[in-house]
């Protein structure tokens, strides 16, 4: 019998996610972690939804329509707030420039899509321990 890893109830996540059919799946994954799950479809949005959310990590893939997520991890970081959230990548970018790129807008983790839902959460559940541990 497979074990989850639960967190705190009163965790939140934030998902920024364009195609529809893998923001379900990265939501519903993080649910099964306990956290409550708000989403985001652009760039744009997500921006917007951190104006009045402090998340305690953020799930953001590359490919947005209206701009790349590396805006959404830069804006993460030049946010005082926002500054010690943990972003995590998930996107079908493999190369390793993507992810030299994203580490440098910010990304504290990635994860390359198809990706299995127990790498995610073990991800996610990593990245909460670790910022629990090191509150700023």
């Amino acid at each position: 019998m497979e074990r989850r890893r639960q967190v705190a109830p009163d965790r939140e996540a934030l998902v920024v996610e364009d195609d529809p059919d893998a923001r379900r799946l990265v939501c519903e994954c993080l649910r099964r972690l306990g956290l409550r799950v708000h989403e985001a479809g652009t760039a744009a949005a997500a921006v917007a939804t951190l104006e009045s959310l402090t998340p305690d990590v953020v799930c953001v893939d590359l490919c947005l329509p209206d701009a790349s997520g590396f805006t959404v991890c830069e804006h993460v970081r030049r946010t005082a707030r926002l500054r010690d959230v943990p972003v995590l990548v998930i996107s079908a970018l493999s190369q390793a420039i993507d992810r030299a790129q994203a580490q440098a807008a910010g990304a504290d983790e990635y994860l390359t899509k198809p990706f299995r839902a127990n790498a995610l959460q073990e991800s996610v559940s990593e990245l909460l321990a670790f910022s629990a541990l090191n509150p700023s």
